[in-house]
């Protein structure tokens, strides 16, 4: 049975959360499930006090709302102090196997690997963080996994498999031949015969690290090109009609190196579909 928390700040983009965590709840068959609500307490006490019993109202409002949709009631926690510290304790506490939550800026995602609340609870929680970019209208159809040459991706993919955000038969995989190593390869006479020689290796080890999970794809579902990670994994959202793209990550260097710095900030804050985000396990 799936446990799912819900970070809320009680906007409408947190209220897409909370619908897609009422489509994986459904999806599953039930399940365990909370709403969090996190009040910032510098404030003086009475003030703080007064907020929480706010959000605990209206919370408790809604809970009864979501147990017709989802056909369990959500519990309520308000809680109060650091957003990433309170919501790594909930989880913890409640044992959740994934963190719900809605893109609170313009941007979704663009500071996630910066330092952020986000980044701080996927290293220091180890949970899977699935951030939900708009209007739930079905589960999620066709996913792509971001493919690098580590671990990460590969534990990656069997985590959304266990949590029931993709099936095989509906997965595509975009993996890059970096153009910075392709463009110095050039510079010193290498041919481009050499370099497709390289997509050929990197589309065996891709393919090898898949069937170790299981997972067999056909040549139109495994996308392996010379050029940009955001380009290669733009392209195969695009043509594979992607709503879901899943990322591995390394708990204490943030995103792995397939995504370095600026490059996870310019995809992930321009992508229109979902992203879950897959740390190791502790």
């Amino acid at each position: 049975m799936i446990k799912i928390l819900v970070a809320t700040d009680l906007s409408e983009r947190s209220a897409h959360a909370v619908q897609r965590a009422v489509q994986l709840i459904r999806q599953q068959g039930g399940g365990e499930w909370c709403l969090l609500h996190v009040i910032d307490d510098d404030a003086p006490v009475e003030i703080v006090q007064r907020q929480v019993q706010q959000a605990e109202t209206l919370l408790q409002s809604q809970a009864q709302r979501l147990a017709e949709q989802a056909g369990c009631r959500p519990q309520v926690l308000v809680g109060t102090g650091e957003p990433d510290v309170v919501i790594v304790e909930s989880a913890q506490g409640m044992g959740a196997d994934l963190l719900v939550v809605g893109a609170h800026r313009k941007s979704p995602l663009r500071d996630f690997f910066s330092g952020t609340t986000l980044e701080r609870v996927v290293r220091s929680s180890h949970l899977p963080v699935l951030r939900v970019n708009g209007p739930v209208t079905h589960a999620y159809r066709h996913a792509v996994l971001a493919m690098d040459h580590s671990r990460t991706a590969q534990q990656a993919l069997v985590r959304a498999r266990e949590l029931g955000l993709l099936v095989p038969e509906q997965l595509h995989v975009a993996s890059a031949v970096e153009p910075v190593a392709a463009g110095a390869v050039m510079e010193v006479g290498i041919s481009a015969e050499v370099l497709e020689d390289q997509r050929d290796v990197q589309r065996q080890q891709v393919s090898e690290r898949l069937a170790e999970v299981g997972v067999n794809l056909d040549h139109e579902r495994l996308l392996v090109q010379i050029g940009s990670p955001e380009g290669v994994v733009g392209d195969a959202l695009r043509q594979s009609g992607g709503d879901l793209l899943v990322l591995g990550t390394h708990a204490r260097e943030g995103v792995s190196r397939f995504f370095l710095g600026s490059v996870a900030n310019r995809l992930l804050a321009t992508i229109d579909s979902d992203a879950l985000i897959v740390p190791p396990a502790a």
